[in-house]
């Protein structure tokens, strides 16, 4: 199978109706003000949620039971909008677009990257117990069990659980060069941890700014990290049992104690900033304890908390999509109608199935609102 290009993207919408309505370019701006962009990109299609959600409540139940989905345990929202999800909590929602999609294709539907912002596969996460691993390479074994590192609620280092490792879609990058030689590529609103605790976009990111580092010394059983809060070193084994025992929330304040420290290896501040050519896979994963953890570059990220269920369209199969948008966070989350959510990704097989989605009748053919799983 090939991935189809924006070409082919707008052949398809124009002879046989693929996707509509259907944008052939990308939109960022409505009205003068700006939006989470939709429409054509390079090798897919932005799709946009519609203004008519179903919002997950646990009040009648205690139990998500995907083969008896009760429709008391949602409330209908629309005509805001948005649609506000709780922490730890999900909503539906149906897109904008109606497809079509030919015989000899399948796609494959992934979160944006504005909701998941995102990292190049080859960035390395700084991990517990283990050498680092790249994103890519845990996006492939996404049920095994990963610890790294988090900066806790008072604003000092710890353990946390990292789950859900994935790839979200494709998307623009920058290189992010630090003083101490490394070069990071993330998405342009990706958001880094600064000294004092507080987040920057990367695209907002200056030279000589100075980000929340990670320091380690020694390996395995023995390795100590640098809490910056109370300017001591702690053993990571002991960081990792406690995260085992209690969670850890979302930073609030931390210090600028490591500044002064002469016998640091290097301040981690911001050499240059510069925008990488081309359109490249972009992955990344949920802290649910903390929402931050640190690469092995050295600097401590945001997580991403909106997970956008995976789905794939199959050959022949139409209908308006449902979207299953989870938020992994302690906070509220907001998720915009009539603006890009997700990216629908294209690929041709090199001989048509015998037996496509329509020809078996299945059922959410032809799907018009949001649909509850059905068995």
């Amino acid at each position: 199978m090939s991935i189809k290009s924006d070409k082919w993207i707008r052949r398809m919408a124009s002879e046989a109706g693929m996707i509509e309505p259907f944008e052939p370019n990308q939109v960022k701006t409505v009205d003068g003000h700006k939006i989470v962009s939709y429409g054509t990109s390079s090798y897919g299609y932005d799709i946009r949620c519609a203004d008519e959600f179903k919002l997950f409540t646990n009040i009648n139940t205690t139990i998500v039971d995907p083969k008896n989905f009760d429709e008391n345990n949602f409330v209908d929202v629309s005509g805001k909008g948005y649609c506000i999800i709780p922490p730890n909590s999900f909503a539906l929602a149906r897109t904008v677009e109606y497809f079509r999609i030919p015989r000899n294709v399948l796609t494959i539907c992934l979160g944006k990257s504005t909701y998941a912002r995102c990292f190049s596969g080859d960035t390395k996460v700084a991990l517990v117990g283990r050498p680092a691993m790249t994103l890519q390479a845990m996006a492939l074994h996404p049920d095994e069990e990963y610890y790294g590192y988090t900066m806790l609620p008072g604003g000092d280092l710890g353990v946390a659980q990292l789950v859900a490792p994935r790839l979200v879609g494709y998307d623009e990058l920058l290189e992010i060069e630090l003083d101490n030689g490394r070069v990071i590529a993330a998405t342009l609103d990706h958001r880094f941890m600064r000294r004092d605790g507080s987040y920057v976009m990367a695209q907002d990111l200056v030279p000589d700014e100075r980000l929340m580092p990670l320091y380690r010394y020694g390996t395995g059983a023995a390795e100590l990290v640098y809490r910056p809060l109370s300017g001591t070193l702690a053993m990571t084994s002991q960081l990792l049992e406690a995260c085992k025992r209690r969670f850890a929330g979302l930073p609030t304040s931390v210090t600028e104690a490591v500044d002064a420290d002469a016998s640091m290896p290097s301040n981690h501040r911001v050499v240059s900033v510069r925008k990488r050519a081309g359109t490249h896979a972009v992955f990344c994963l949920t802290v649910p304890e903390g929402q931050n953890f640190a690469l092995e570059d050295g600097v401590i990220v945001h997580n991403c908390g909106i997970i956008v269920n995976v789905t794939p369209f199959e050959p022949e199969w139409e209908g308006f999509v449902t979207l299953e948008f989870s938020n992994t966070t302690p906070l509220p989350a907001k998720i915009y109608a009539n603006e890009g959510v997700a990216q629908v990704l294209f690929f041709e097989s090199d001989e048509v199935c015998d037996v496509s989605y329509k020809d078996r009748g299945g059922k959410y053919q032809g799907q018009i609102g949001v649909t509850l799983p059905k068995t």
